[in-house]
Protein backbone atom coordinates (compact mmCIF):
# COMPACT_ATOMS: atom_id res chain seq x y z
CA UNK A 1 0.00 0.00 0.00
CA UNK A 2 1.63 2.98 -0.94
CA UNK A 3 2.48 5.48 1.93
CA UNK A 4 3.71 9.07 2.15
CA UNK A 5 3.96 12.42 3.31
CA UNK A 6 1.02 14.09 1.45
CA UNK A 7 2.78 17.47 1.34
CA UNK A 8 5.25 15.63 -0.77
CA UNK A 9 8.57 13.69 -0.03
CA UNK A 10 11.52 12.59 -1.45
CA UNK A 11 12.16 16.32 -3.69
CA UNK A 12 10.27 16.31 -7.27
CA UNK A 13 11.63 13.05 -9.22
CA UNK A 14 9.52 11.46 -12.34
CA UNK A 15 5.69 11.54 -12.46
CA UNK A 16 5.98 7.45 -11.76
CA UNK A 17 7.59 7.92 -8.48
CA UNK A 18 5.72 10.85 -7.16
CA UNK A 19 2.40 10.60 -8.27
CA UNK A 20 1.58 6.77 -9.26
CA UNK A 21 3.89 5.12 -7.14
CA UNK A 22 2.42 6.64 -4.04
CA UNK A 23 -0.93 5.09 -4.89
CA UNK A 24 -2.80 1.96 -5.24
CA UNK A 25 -5.35 2.93 -7.79
CA UNK A 26 -7.15 -0.67 -6.66
CA UNK A 27 -8.39 1.39 -3.71
CA UNK A 28 -8.54 5.08 -4.35
CA UNK A 29 -10.82 6.10 -7.66
CA UNK A 30 -8.06 9.10 -7.81
CA UNK A 31 -7.17 9.45 -11.99
CA UNK A 32 -3.88 7.55 -13.03
CA UNK A 33 -1.01 9.49 -14.31
CA UNK A 34 -0.25 8.53 -17.86
CA UNK A 35 2.93 10.44 -18.11
CA UNK A 36 6.66 9.24 -17.26
CA UNK A 37 8.89 12.62 -17.57
CA UNK A 38 9.96 14.32 -15.00
CA UNK A 39 8.04 16.91 -13.09
CA UNK A 40 7.93 20.59 -14.85
CA UNK A 41 9.65 23.20 -13.66
CA UNK A 42 7.11 26.41 -13.04
CA UNK A 43 9.04 29.07 -13.60
CA UNK A 44 9.26 27.80 -17.34
CA UNK A 45 6.76 25.42 -18.53
CA UNK A 46 4.15 26.41 -20.73
CA UNK A 47 1.07 27.61 -18.85
CA UNK A 48 -2.77 26.81 -19.64
CA UNK A 49 -5.89 28.23 -18.59
CA UNK A 50 -6.98 26.16 -15.84
CA UNK A 51 -6.87 26.48 -12.15
CA UNK A 52 -8.66 24.29 -9.55
CA UNK A 53 -8.27 24.89 -5.46
CA UNK A 54 -8.95 21.22 -3.91
CA UNK A 55 -10.02 21.80 -0.04
CA UNK A 56 -8.16 18.01 1.60
CA UNK A 57 -9.31 17.48 5.18
CA UNK A 58 -6.48 14.82 5.29
CA UNK A 59 -4.05 14.28 7.99
CA UNK A 60 -4.64 17.98 8.42
CA UNK A 61 -6.98 20.38 6.68
CA UNK A 62 -5.37 22.02 3.86
CA UNK A 63 -5.40 23.46 0.66
CA UNK A 64 -4.25 22.29 -2.83
CA UNK A 65 -3.37 25.01 -5.28
CA UNK A 66 -3.41 23.21 -9.18
CA UNK A 67 -2.49 24.70 -12.29
CA UNK A 68 -2.38 23.73 -15.84
CA UNK A 69 0.87 23.58 -17.54
CA UNK A 70 2.33 21.45 -19.59
CA UNK A 71 4.80 19.00 -19.88
CA UNK A 72 5.53 18.48 -23.79
CA UNK A 73 2.23 18.24 -25.07
CA UNK A 74 0.41 16.62 -22.41
CA UNK A 75 -1.30 18.89 -20.12
CA UNK A 76 -0.44 18.38 -15.96
CA UNK A 77 -1.66 19.98 -13.02
CA UNK A 78 1.25 21.66 -11.30
CA UNK A 79 0.89 21.54 -7.72
CA UNK A 80 1.15 23.08 -4.20
CA UNK A 81 -0.07 22.49 -0.70
CA UNK A 82 -1.20 25.31 1.42
CA UNK A 83 -1.18 23.92 4.94
CA UNK A 84 -3.12 27.59 6.14
CA UNK A 85 -5.11 27.62 2.83
CA UNK A 86 -4.86 30.24 0.79
CA UNK A 87 -4.65 33.33 1.64
CA UNK A 88 -7.65 35.59 2.10
CA UNK A 89 -5.89 39.27 2.50
CA UNK A 90 -4.40 41.58 0.98
CA UNK A 91 -0.74 40.55 2.55
CA UNK A 92 -1.05 37.54 3.99
CA UNK A 93 1.49 35.12 3.53
CA UNK A 94 0.95 31.40 3.97
CA UNK A 95 3.51 28.37 3.51
CA UNK A 96 2.92 26.28 -0.08
CA UNK A 97 4.75 23.22 -0.47
CA UNK A 98 5.71 22.35 -4.03
CA UNK A 99 4.37 18.69 -4.53
CA UNK A 100 4.26 16.18 -7.16
CA UNK A 101 2.48 17.23 -10.81
CA UNK A 102 -0.87 15.70 -10.95
CA UNK A 103 -3.00 14.36 -14.08
CA UNK A 104 -5.20 16.79 -15.78
CA UNK A 105 -8.57 14.58 -14.75
CA UNK A 106 -7.45 15.70 -10.93
CA UNK A 107 -9.54 18.86 -11.84
CA UNK A 108 -12.65 17.22 -11.50
CA UNK A 109 -11.86 15.12 -8.58
CA UNK A 110 -13.97 14.99 -5.49
CA UNK A 111 -14.87 12.15 -2.98
CA UNK A 112 -12.86 10.20 -0.53
CA UNK A 113 -9.90 8.73 -0.83
CA UNK A 114 -9.71 5.54 1.85
CA UNK A 115 -8.16 6.16 4.99
CA UNK A 116 -4.54 4.60 5.22
CA UNK A 117 -4.13 5.73 1.50
CA UNK A 118 -1.74 8.48 0.20
CA UNK A 119 -3.64 11.53 1.21
CA UNK A 120 -6.43 9.56 2.71
CA UNK A 121 -9.85 11.71 3.80
CA UNK A 122 -11.97 13.80 1.78
CA UNK A 123 -11.58 15.78 -1.09
CA UNK A 124 -14.09 18.66 -2.35
CA UNK A 125 -13.23 21.31 -4.99
CA UNK A 126 -12.46 24.71 -3.10
CA UNK A 127 -13.21 27.12 -6.80
CA UNK A 128 -11.97 26.14 -10.27
CA UNK A 129 -11.94 28.66 -13.42
CA UNK A 130 -9.15 29.96 -15.61
CA UNK A 131 -5.89 31.79 -14.39
CA UNK A 132 -3.39 34.24 -16.23
CA UNK A 133 0.05 34.06 -15.32
CA UNK A 134 1.31 37.51 -15.10
CA UNK A 135 4.91 37.53 -14.14
CA UNK A 136 7.17 34.81 -14.16
CA UNK A 137 10.95 35.98 -13.04
CA UNK A 138 12.57 32.85 -12.01
CA UNK A 139 11.87 33.24 -8.09
CA UNK A 140 8.09 35.01 -8.09
CA UNK A 141 5.14 33.26 -9.88
CA UNK A 142 2.37 35.95 -10.19
CA UNK A 143 -1.26 35.03 -11.32
CA UNK A 144 -4.37 35.95 -11.51
CA UNK A 145 -7.06 33.45 -10.60
CA UNK A 146 -10.58 34.26 -11.93
CA UNK A 147 -12.70 31.55 -10.53
CA UNK A 148 -16.41 30.80 -8.98
CA UNK A 149 -15.81 32.24 -5.42
CA UNK A 150 -11.74 33.86 -5.86
CA UNK A 151 -11.24 36.75 -8.43
CA UNK A 152 -7.45 37.75 -7.11
CA UNK A 153 -4.28 38.07 -7.57
CA UNK A 154 -1.61 36.06 -6.12
CA UNK A 155 1.56 35.45 -5.84
CA UNK A 156 4.24 32.19 -5.53
CA UNK A 157 7.79 32.84 -4.19
CA UNK A 158 10.36 30.17 -3.96
CA UNK A 159 12.16 30.11 -0.86
CA UNK A 160 14.39 27.38 -0.37
CA UNK A 161 14.33 23.50 -0.18
CA UNK A 162 14.12 21.55 3.21
CA UNK A 163 14.03 17.93 3.73
CA UNK A 164 13.12 17.27 -0.22
CA UNK A 165 10.44 19.21 -0.42
CA UNK A 166 10.43 23.07 -2.03
CA UNK A 167 9.10 25.41 0.08
CA UNK A 168 7.11 28.59 -1.29
CA UNK A 169 5.35 31.50 -0.14
CA UNK A 170 1.52 32.05 -0.74
CA UNK A 171 0.55 35.84 -1.10
CA UNK A 172 -2.74 37.52 -2.10
CA UNK A 173 -1.62 40.52 -3.88
CA UNK A 174 -5.29 42.04 -4.56
CA UNK A 175 -8.95 40.92 -3.93
CA UNK A 176 -10.31 41.70 -7.47
CA UNK A 177 -13.96 40.51 -6.78
CA UNK A 178 -16.84 43.05 -7.20
CA UNK A 179 -20.21 43.79 -6.05
CA UNK A 180 -19.78 42.06 -2.76
CA UNK A 181 -23.53 42.04 -1.13
CA UNK A 182 -24.06 42.92 2.42
CA UNK A 183 -24.87 40.08 4.85
CA UNK A 184 -28.00 39.84 6.28
CA UNK A 185 -28.73 40.41 9.49
CA UNK A 186 -27.98 37.52 12.16
CA UNK A 187 -31.47 37.34 12.95
CA UNK A 188 -33.65 33.93 12.43
CA UNK A 189 -36.23 33.25 10.88
CA UNK A 190 -39.37 31.77 13.39
CA UNK A 191 -41.55 29.43 12.99
CA UNK A 192 -45.70 30.04 13.18
CA UNK A 193 -47.54 27.00 15.37
CA UNK A 194 -49.02 24.44 13.91
CA UNK A 195 -51.97 21.96 14.82
CA UNK A 196 -51.61 18.33 13.29
CA UNK A 197 -49.20 16.65 10.86
CA UNK A 198 -49.56 16.39 7.33
CA UNK A 199 -48.34 15.36 4.44
CA UNK A 200 -48.07 17.34 1.02
CA UNK A 201 -45.03 17.72 -1.83
CA UNK A 202 -44.70 21.31 -1.94
CA UNK A 203 -43.37 21.40 1.98
CA UNK A 204 -40.50 20.17 3.60
CA UNK A 205 -40.16 18.37 6.54
CA UNK A 206 -37.40 18.68 9.50
CA UNK A 207 -36.90 17.49 12.88
CA UNK A 208 -37.67 20.20 15.76
CA UNK A 209 -34.28 20.27 17.84
CA UNK A 210 -34.50 21.05 21.56
CA UNK A 211 -31.57 23.37 21.88
CA UNK A 212 -30.48 27.18 21.24
CA UNK A 213 -31.02 28.47 18.42
CA UNK A 214 -27.83 30.30 16.60
CA UNK A 215 -26.43 31.61 13.43
CA UNK A 216 -22.40 30.93 12.66
CA UNK A 217 -20.88 33.73 10.68
CA UNK A 218 -17.73 31.76 9.05
CA UNK A 219 -14.39 33.54 7.56
CA UNK A 220 -11.27 32.72 8.47
CA UNK A 221 -13.09 32.09 12.24
CA UNK A 222 -16.33 31.27 13.41
CA UNK A 223 -18.50 33.72 15.52
CA UNK A 224 -21.97 32.04 16.92
CA UNK A 225 -24.64 34.67 17.32
CA UNK A 226 -27.78 33.37 19.66
CA UNK A 227 -31.54 34.37 18.74
CA UNK A 228 -30.82 37.57 21.09
CA UNK A 229 -28.05 38.65 19.46
CA UNK A 230 -25.14 37.67 21.94
CA UNK A 231 -22.17 36.01 20.78
CA UNK A 232 -21.77 32.58 22.58
CA UNK A 233 -18.69 31.18 20.51
CA UNK A 234 -16.60 31.15 24.26
CA UNK A 235 -19.22 28.86 25.18
CA UNK A 236 -18.60 26.31 22.54
CA UNK A 237 -14.95 26.10 22.09
CA UNK A 238 -15.53 22.71 20.14
CA UNK A 239 -17.48 25.04 17.48
CA UNK A 240 -15.60 27.19 17.33
CA UNK A 241 -13.24 25.51 14.04
CA UNK A 242 -17.04 24.76 12.16
CA UNK A 243 -15.36 27.51 9.60
CA UNK A 244 -13.10 24.78 8.33
CA UNK A 245 -15.56 22.48 7.86
CA UNK A 246 -16.76 24.93 4.65
CA UNK A 247 -16.24 25.20 1.34
CA UNK A 248 -16.46 28.52 1.48
CA UNK A 249 -14.83 31.86 1.43
CA UNK A 250 -17.28 33.29 3.83
CA UNK A 251 -20.69 31.86 4.70
CA UNK A 252 -23.54 32.11 7.56
CA UNK A 253 -25.37 29.37 8.83
CA UNK A 254 -28.25 28.84 10.75
CA UNK A 255 -28.75 25.61 13.18
CA UNK A 256 -29.30 24.79 16.41
CA UNK A 257 -26.62 23.88 18.93
CA UNK A 258 -27.68 20.62 20.69
CA UNK A 259 -26.44 18.71 23.51
CA UNK A 260 -27.08 14.74 22.29
CA UNK A 261 -27.76 11.86 25.00
CA UNK A 262 -27.61 8.71 23.04
CA UNK A 263 -28.67 10.59 20.14
CA UNK A 264 -31.59 12.41 21.42
CA UNK A 265 -31.29 16.44 22.29
CA UNK A 266 -31.08 16.89 25.78
CA UNK A 267 -32.15 20.77 27.15
CA UNK A 268 -31.13 19.93 30.60
CA UNK A 269 -27.53 18.77 29.86
CA UNK A 270 -27.19 21.88 27.55
CA UNK A 271 -28.18 24.12 29.99
CA UNK A 272 -25.35 22.45 31.97
CA UNK A 273 -22.91 24.84 28.88
CA UNK A 274 -25.08 27.56 28.44
CA UNK A 275 -23.88 29.91 31.26
CA UNK A 276 -20.38 28.96 31.40
CA UNK A 277 -17.72 31.63 30.20
CA UNK A 278 -14.71 30.49 32.36
CA UNK A 279 -11.90 29.13 29.71
CA UNK A 280 -11.20 26.22 32.06
CA UNK A 281 -15.12 25.08 33.23
CA UNK A 282 -16.16 25.52 29.33
CA UNK A 283 -13.04 23.44 28.67
CA UNK A 284 -13.83 20.89 31.19
CA UNK A 285 -17.74 20.67 30.21
CA UNK A 286 -16.58 20.48 26.40
CA UNK A 287 -15.20 17.30 27.03
CA UNK A 288 -18.17 15.94 29.48
CA UNK A 289 -21.21 17.14 27.40
CA UNK A 290 -19.80 18.13 24.11
CA UNK A 291 -22.18 19.70 21.80
CA UNK A 292 -23.44 19.32 17.77
CA UNK A 293 -24.66 22.19 15.56
CA UNK A 294 -27.45 20.71 13.73
CA UNK A 295 -27.40 23.02 10.73
CA UNK A 296 -30.40 23.27 8.26
CA UNK A 297 -30.18 26.30 6.05
CA UNK A 298 -27.71 28.68 4.52
CA UNK A 299 -28.06 32.59 4.24
CA UNK A 300 -24.71 33.84 2.74
CA UNK A 301 -22.30 32.50 0.77
CA UNK A 302 -19.19 34.24 -0.63
CA UNK A 303 -20.16 37.90 -1.05
CA UNK A 304 -24.17 36.29 -2.35
CA UNK A 305 -26.92 37.12 0.25
CA UNK A 306 -29.08 33.71 -0.36
CA UNK A 307 -32.22 34.80 1.50
CA UNK A 308 -34.35 35.56 -1.45
CA UNK A 309 -33.97 32.07 -2.91
CA UNK A 310 -36.40 29.49 -2.27
CA UNK A 311 -35.29 27.03 0.52
CA UNK A 312 -34.68 24.12 -1.80
CA UNK A 313 -31.97 26.02 -3.46
CA UNK A 314 -30.85 27.38 -0.14
CA UNK A 315 -30.33 23.39 0.93
CA UNK A 316 -28.32 21.94 -2.29
CA UNK A 317 -26.00 24.99 -1.70
CA UNK A 318 -26.20 23.96 1.84
CA UNK A 319 -25.22 20.77 1.16
CA UNK A 320 -22.49 21.89 -0.92
CA UNK A 321 -20.70 23.86 1.35
CA UNK A 322 -20.41 21.75 4.44
CA UNK A 323 -18.77 19.18 5.17
CA UNK A 324 -20.08 17.03 7.95
CA UNK A 325 -18.06 16.04 11.23
CA UNK A 326 -19.12 14.72 14.79
CA UNK A 327 -19.67 18.02 15.45
CA UNK A 328 -21.25 19.65 12.65
CA UNK A 329 -24.18 17.35 11.05
CA UNK A 330 -27.01 18.36 8.48
CA UNK A 331 -30.37 18.84 10.02
CA UNK A 332 -32.17 15.89 7.99
CA UNK A 333 -35.23 17.35 5.47
CA UNK A 334 -37.93 15.43 3.82
CA UNK A 335 -40.11 16.52 1.15
CA UNK A 336 -43.73 15.32 1.45
CA UNK A 337 -43.87 13.06 4.09
CA UNK A 338 -44.77 15.01 7.37
CA UNK A 339 -46.89 12.48 9.22
CA UNK A 340 -43.87 9.40 8.88
CA UNK A 341 -41.55 12.31 10.41
CA UNK A 342 -43.87 13.39 12.83
CA UNK A 343 -44.14 9.11 14.06
CA UNK A 344 -40.57 8.68 14.10
CA UNK A 345 -40.17 12.12 16.14
CA UNK A 346 -42.77 11.22 18.64
CA UNK A 347 -41.12 7.33 18.89
CA UNK A 348 -37.70 9.06 19.71
CA UNK A 349 -39.19 11.73 22.01
CA UNK A 350 -38.34 14.53 19.64
CA UNK A 351 -40.33 17.72 20.32
CA UNK A 352 -41.86 17.88 17.23
CA UNK A 353 -41.46 18.72 13.61
CA UNK A 354 -40.73 21.78 11.31
CA UNK A 355 -42.78 22.15 8.22
CA UNK A 356 -41.03 24.60 5.72
CA UNK A 357 -42.55 25.30 2.31
CA UNK A 358 -40.42 23.80 -0.70
CA UNK A 359 -40.14 27.50 -1.86
CA UNK A 360 -40.49 29.56 1.09
CA UNK A 361 -37.69 32.86 0.98
CA UNK A 362 -36.02 33.35 4.17
CA UNK A 363 -36.83 36.60 6.03
CA UNK A 364 -34.63 37.43 9.39
CA UNK A 365 -36.37 38.30 12.73
CA UNK A 366 -39.74 37.42 11.05
CA UNK A 367 -42.10 34.69 12.46
CA UNK A 368 -44.01 33.68 9.13
CA UNK A 369 -46.74 31.06 8.57
CA UNK A 370 -44.30 29.31 5.46
CA UNK A 371 -42.68 27.87 8.32
CA UNK A 372 -44.87 25.63 10.90
CA UNK A 373 -44.09 23.79 14.01
CA UNK A 374 -45.93 20.89 15.29
CA UNK A 375 -45.15 19.63 18.61
CA UNK A 376 -45.46 16.07 19.72
CA UNK A 377 -45.00 17.79 23.30
CA UNK A 378 -45.48 21.34 23.38
CA UNK A 379 -42.82 23.77 25.50
CA UNK A 380 -43.39 27.53 26.01
CA UNK A 381 -40.81 30.30 27.24
CA UNK A 382 -42.34 31.71 30.66
CA UNK A 383 -41.34 34.37 32.86
CA UNK A 384 -40.75 33.10 36.40
CA UNK A 385 -41.80 35.80 39.06
CA UNK A 386 -41.95 33.92 42.02
CA UNK A 387 -41.31 29.99 44.38
CA UNK A 388 -42.83 28.53 46.87
CA UNK A 389 -41.50 26.49 49.06
CA UNK A 390 -41.28 22.56 49.46
CA UNK A 391 -42.53 20.19 51.83
CA UNK A 392 -41.14 16.42 52.47
CA UNK A 393 -37.93 15.63 50.56
CA UNK A 394 -37.73 19.14 49.37
CA UNK A 395 -37.86 20.64 52.68
CA UNK A 396 -36.22 23.69 53.00
CA UNK A 397 -35.75 24.20 49.36
CA UNK A 398 -37.84 24.67 46.24
CA UNK A 399 -41.04 23.57 45.52
CA UNK A 400 -42.32 24.84 42.22
CA UNK A 401 -41.51 27.62 40.29
CA UNK A 402 -44.08 30.37 39.53
CA UNK A 403 -44.85 30.85 35.64
CA UNK A 404 -46.42 34.12 33.88
CA UNK A 405 -46.61 35.30 29.88
CA UNK A 406 -47.05 39.15 28.57
CA UNK A 407 -50.13 39.25 27.48
CA UNK A 408 -51.44 42.71 25.85
CA UNK A 409 -47.78 44.24 27.94
CA UNK A 410 -48.94 42.69 31.23
CA UNK A 411 -47.78 39.54 33.39
CA UNK A 412 -50.39 37.10 33.11
CA UNK A 413 -50.34 33.97 35.41
CA UNK A 414 -50.00 30.53 33.53
CA UNK A 415 -49.18 28.50 36.41
CA UNK A 416 -46.62 26.51 38.93
CA UNK A 417 -43.97 23.88 38.18
CA UNK A 418 -42.46 21.50 40.33
CA UNK A 419 -41.36 18.64 38.09
CA UNK A 420 -37.73 18.31 35.64
CA UNK A 421 -35.88 19.27 38.35
CA UNK A 422 -32.72 17.49 39.29
CA UNK A 423 -30.70 18.09 42.06
CA UNK A 424 -28.24 20.05 40.84
CA UNK A 425 -30.94 22.42 38.62
CA UNK A 426 -32.80 22.54 42.04
CA UNK A 427 -29.90 24.26 43.74
CA UNK A 428 -28.88 26.37 40.50
CA UNK A 429 -32.56 27.82 40.85
CA UNK A 430 -32.63 28.92 44.13
CA UNK A 431 -29.37 30.62 43.87
CA UNK A 432 -30.99 32.43 41.01
CA UNK A 433 -34.50 33.09 42.92
CA UNK A 434 -32.54 34.44 45.86
CA UNK A 435 -30.78 36.85 43.90
CA UNK A 436 -33.79 38.47 42.61
CA UNK A 437 -36.21 38.66 45.56
CA UNK A 438 -39.10 40.98 45.33
CA UNK A 439 -41.51 42.03 47.95
CA UNK A 440 -44.75 42.69 45.64
CA UNK A 441 -47.07 40.38 43.56
CA UNK A 442 -46.94 41.43 39.94
CA UNK A 443 -50.40 39.67 39.97
CA UNK A 444 -53.35 41.69 41.16
CA UNK A 445 -55.95 40.58 44.13
CA UNK A 446 -58.28 38.73 42.12
CA UNK A 447 -56.11 36.01 41.83
CA UNK A 448 -54.65 36.30 44.93
CA UNK A 449 -58.30 35.73 46.42
CA UNK A 450 -58.54 32.40 43.77
CA UNK A 451 -55.72 31.05 44.26
CA UNK A 452 -54.52 31.83 47.82
CA UNK A 453 -51.70 29.37 47.90
CA UNK A 454 -49.71 32.18 45.99
CA UNK A 455 -49.86 34.48 49.30
CA UNK A 456 -47.18 32.29 50.67
CA UNK A 457 -45.36 32.69 47.52
CA UNK A 458 -41.54 34.72 47.41
CA UNK A 459 -41.83 36.85 44.89
CA UNK A 460 -38.86 37.52 42.65
CA UNK A 461 -38.09 40.46 39.81
CA UNK A 462 -39.45 38.89 36.29
CA UNK A 463 -35.91 38.65 34.59
CA UNK A 464 -35.59 34.72 34.48
CA UNK A 465 -36.89 32.91 31.74
CA UNK A 466 -37.98 29.39 32.34
CA UNK A 467 -38.21 26.96 29.09
CA UNK A 468 -41.54 24.76 30.19
CA UNK A 469 -42.83 20.66 28.66
CA UNK A 470 -46.33 20.79 28.52
CA UNK A 471 -49.56 18.69 27.27
CA UNK A 472 -51.70 21.36 27.12
CA UNK A 473 -53.61 24.83 27.85
CA UNK A 474 -56.80 25.05 29.86
CA UNK A 475 -59.86 26.88 29.31
CA UNK A 476 -58.21 29.28 32.09
CA UNK A 477 -55.21 29.61 30.20
CA UNK A 478 -52.99 27.83 32.46
CA UNK A 479 -50.08 25.17 31.90
CA UNK A 480 -51.41 21.20 32.10
CA UNK A 481 -48.92 18.90 33.41
CA UNK A 482 -46.21 21.20 33.08
CA UNK A 483 -42.06 20.23 33.50
CA UNK A 484 -39.50 22.52 33.81
CA UNK A 485 -36.66 22.28 31.08
CA UNK A 486 -34.24 24.57 32.29
CA UNK A 487 -33.58 28.16 31.96
CA UNK A 488 -32.81 30.50 28.82
CA UNK A 489 -30.52 33.29 28.62
CA UNK A 490 -30.67 33.41 24.88
CA UNK A 491 -34.67 34.86 25.65
CA UNK A 492 -35.65 37.73 26.64
CA UNK A 493 -38.72 37.93 29.35
CA UNK A 494 -40.34 40.42 26.77
CA UNK A 495 -40.30 37.81 24.27
CA UNK A 496 -42.25 35.16 26.56
CA UNK A 497 -46.10 36.05 25.15
CA UNK A 498 -49.16 34.32 26.05
CA UNK A 499 -49.74 34.41 22.00
CA UNK A 500 -47.42 31.41 21.64
CA UNK A 501 -49.57 28.51 23.52
CA UNK A 502 -50.88 25.94 21.39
Amino acid sequence: MPKGNFLGQGGLATAESTYNRKRDFTETAEPVGEWTDADVDPMTARTGELFVIHQHYATRLHHDLRLEMFNGSTPVLVSWAIPKLLPRRHGQRHLAVRTEDHPYGYATFTGSIPKGEYGGGQVRIFDTGEYRAVERDGKKISIELIGNRIHGLYHLIRTREKNGKQEWLALQGEDLRTAIEARPPATPMLATSGAEPFDDPTWVFEPKWDGIRAIAICDEATKLVSRNQHDVTIAYPELATINNRLVAIDAMVDGEIVALDNGIPSFQKLQGRMHLRDPAKVEKAARTVPVTYMVFDLLYLDGRSLVDLPLTERRRLLEETVVASDRLQFSPAIAGAGQALFEAAAEQKLEGILAKKADSLYLPGARSPAWLKIKTVFDADTVVVGWTEGGGNREGTLGSVLLAMYDEGQLRYVGNVGTGFNKASLQNAMTLLQDLQEAESPFDAALLRERPELRKAHWVEPQLVAAIEYRQVTAAGRLRVPSFKGFREDKAPAECTFDQLV
